[in-house]
């Protein structure tokens, strides 16, 4: 393919590993993607050149976890427990009571703040059947991000039915489903040739819930009968339970969303130490803000509070090549063949100047929007007109 693009930038972060590297040609082809990564290069005054001269160029950021369904309701259960808030018949579902379109102007509100917040790629844990579906379709309609939709079944659609509209199965938890309806539907599931993602243990009620209703812990009955390839939040769970998670499977924590229902805080210094691949999310948005970057601010302070000072470029990772390892996806790094969805985050900004280190000034200095000078999704600058 043809360059169509030539970015040329004080720092980029390339790789799988986020290599820090410095004057960095970076090329990109008429479909959008990287075709070529140079670094240690002069800063040419070619007319084709966008120049970066005092900029760290970055992988635009992953939400693995978010709900945006109930973005209507920002705010709305602040002082409620979990169950109150998200359980069945909880606050969440007063969104159903909204019009179609309420919800669907709220949705895309939402979507656009998640691009100013430099996400190029969210996981959307989708209620609401067929129709949830289509709604978040209609919000996301021509904006530059991808949703990976997680369809739920209810009681008008089946599994087949949502798997058939959707990019996996975003199942709440195995408490909301019968020890028969469990055993019907990993059948079903197996059949299905989709990935499946589920709540585990998201605080100590639902395990003590789960052993009275099916007799073992969440992540038992899930691995038992959902196999599933995503975890979430893992807050309740003692390290014998841990031990029985298998290394493939991809861990998202959410450790904000939390803290907010005082649900605990999960050990991620055991995922770390056992090199699982590690993402998070922001959870449901009435509650918490998509900001990824935030999320993982929260999560490396909270850390060092128990006294683990978790590396840098693994922290950053979460939120970029982690989930796109996991994922199979083709962005999340600079790298050739995958899409240039990219930011340049200005390092002279009153917020940025004078710190001793590209990385560490992003993670604890930069402010997101205000910092960013480019904001690039497959190839394309993204403007305002949305």
């Amino acid at each position: 393919m043809a360059i169509t693009k030539e970015i040329i930038c004080k720092f980029a972060l390339v790789g799988l590993n986020l290599e820090l590297k410095k004057n960095v040609l970076i090329s990109i082809d008429d479909d959008g993607k990287i075709s070529n990564i140079e670094p240690d290069q002069p800063f040419r005054l070619l007319d084709t050149n966008d120049r970066f001269s005092h900029h760290l160029i970055l992988p635009k950021f992953i939400n693995s976890h978010v709900h945006i369904g109930d973005s209507v309701l920002k705010d709305q259960a602040y002082g409620s427990s979990l169950k109150e808030a998200v359980g069945i018949g909880g606050i969440k579902y007063d969104m159903l009571k909204l019009s179609r379109k309420h919800r669907i102007l709220a949705m895309r509100s939402a979507l656009l703040e998640m691009i100013q917040y430099g996400i190029s790629v969210c996981y959307d844990f989708r209620e609401g059947g067929l129709d949830g579906i289509a709604e978040i379709k209609e919000a996301s309609f021509n904006l530059p991000i991808d949703i990976h939709i997680l369809g739920r079944p209810d009681k008008k659609n089946s599994l087949s039915d949502i798997a058939s509209q959707c990019d996996g199965l975003g199942l709440s938890t195995p408490l909301d489903y019968s020890l028969e309806e469990l055993i019907e539907m990993k059948t079903e599931i197996s059949d299905l040739n989709t990935i499946v993602v589920t709540h585990i243990a998201e605080n100590a009620e639902v395990i003590e819930e789960s052993f009275n209703q099916l007799g073992s812990t969440d992540l038992y009955v899930a691995l038992k009968y959902w196999d599933p390839k995503i975890l979430i939040h893992l807050t309740s769970l003692k390290e014998k339970d841990l031990l029985k998670i298998p290394r493939s499977k991809y861990i998202v924590f959410c450790t904000r969303s939390n803290a907010y229902f005082g649900s605990g805080f999960p050990n991620v210094e055991y995922f770390l130490k056992n090199q699982f691949l590690i993402g998070l999310g922001t959870d449901n948005i009435m509650v918490i803000p998509p900001n990824v970057l935030n999320e993982l601010r929260w999560l490396i302070l909270k850390l060092s509070e128990q006294n683990y000072h978790i590396n840098p470029i693994n922290a950053l990772k979460m939120i970029t090549s982690n989930p796109s390892t996991a994922l199979g996806l083709e962005t999340g790094c600079i790298k050739n063949g995958y899409w240039a969805d990219l930011l340049a985050v200005d390092l002279n900004s009153n917020s940025a100047k004078f710190g001793i280190d590209p990385i560490m000034t992003l993670l604890f200095r930069s402010q997101i929007p205000n910092d960013v000078c480019l904001n690039m999704y497959h190839g394309e600058e993204i403007s305002n007109d949305y």
